[in-house]
């Protein structure tokens, strides 16, 4: 049986974990981020990956710093076949790519080159791309720059949001991840280099980010409203006050000579926005300290006027 190191952190390692831990690549160790604070109360919440990792019996350890005596310590005295790594968080830096003896496999939830980086469900969906896919590389030094062993392309529904389509990549990318792992022990898959050609960054997404650009068309204003969803959220502001937007669609409304951002209808289960070209129709929105609620319930809380701008915040 191969010897297997884990490196994961959020929900979408957790098929992956669960694919490898059934079969003849049980992680002998998982690596995973630290505790961070999760919810209203701001309570330190263990990774989705450890939480599994514990529960079927695998030894986890919490690695902040990759470099640190202790961390490499631990790593090279589990004597690895293989370091996978599925959604990290962090790159592995030299002193860790050196351990395993057969190699470093990563999955990434991209068609690479396409999509380098951290954010690579969200860039599809903000740039309208019909299909993405994953990826099976062997890791390099360089940021998602290393050869290639399976890729398999995945289409993407025009109105699912980065959410949705990350629990599908997740699924779908387990078992090519353990075909990855079955062939290079066969020694019947090679890597292929990447093409220099087609190469697009998916850089880490701030907070910021997801401030809705209005002056887009209503597709584009709408790609980004369920690309940004649900981190870092797709927000605005009204009067001054934070919306945010996890819901929306095109509208068939014509907005002719609009200022971006206007408010055109907000009234009954309608909420209607002028954008660049066309206009998009607000189906579920959420203010700050309150649940979301759809375009009815959310008009009876916080009435929104005709003829008035959504766009940045005062101050923010």
């Amino acid at each position: 049986m191969e010897r297997v190191v884990f490196f994961g952190s959020p929900a979408f390692a957790l098929p992956s974990l669960e694919a490898l831990a059934a079969g003849e690549f049980k992680p002998v160790l998982v690596l995973t981020q630290p505790d961070k604070p999760a919810g209203r109360g701001k309570e330190l919440t263990p990774t989705p990956v450890r939480e599994l990792a514990e529960r079927i019996h695998i030894p986890v350890r919490i690695a902040e710093n990759l470099r640190s005596a202790p961390v490499l310590d631990a790593l090279r005295s589990t004597a690895p076949d293989f370091c996978v790594v599925v959604s990290f968080g962090k790159l592995l830096p030299p002193e860790a790519l050196a351990v395993a003896r057969k190699g470093n496999i990563n999955l990434h939830a991209s068609l690479l080159p396409r999509y380098r980086g951290a954010s690579p469900i969200n860039s599809a969906i903000v740039n309208g791309d019909l299909f993405t896919g994953i990826t099976t590389m062997e890791m390099t030094e360089a940021l998602d720059s290393g050869p290639v062993f399976l890729q398999k392309i995945v289409a993407i529904d025009p109105m699912e949001n980065a959410g949705c389509l990350s629990e599908r990549l997740a699924v779908e990318g387990a078992p090519l991840l353990v075909e990855t792992l079955r062939r290079i022990c066969g020694e019947d898959l090679r890597p292929v280099a990447q093409p220099s050609e087609g190469v697009v960054k998916a850089p880490l997404l701030r907070k910021a980010d997801g401030l809705v650009p209005w002056g887009l068309d209503a597709i584009g204003v709408h790609n980004h409203i369920r690309g940004m969803n649900p981190w870092p959220g797709s927000c605005s502001y009204y009067r001054g006050m934070y919306i945010k937007i996890h819901k929306a669609e095109p509208s068939d409304l014509v907005a002719r000579a609009a200022m971006p951002g206007l408010i055109l209808e907000a009234h009954g289960d309608t909420i209607v926005v002028a954008c660049g070209r066309g206009a998009v129709r607000l189906k579920e929105l959420q203010t700050e300290g309150k649940r979301a609620h759809g375009a009815s319930e959310f008009l009876r809380g916080f009435p929104l006027e005709e003829g008035e701008i959504l766009g940045k915040g005062i101050g923010r």
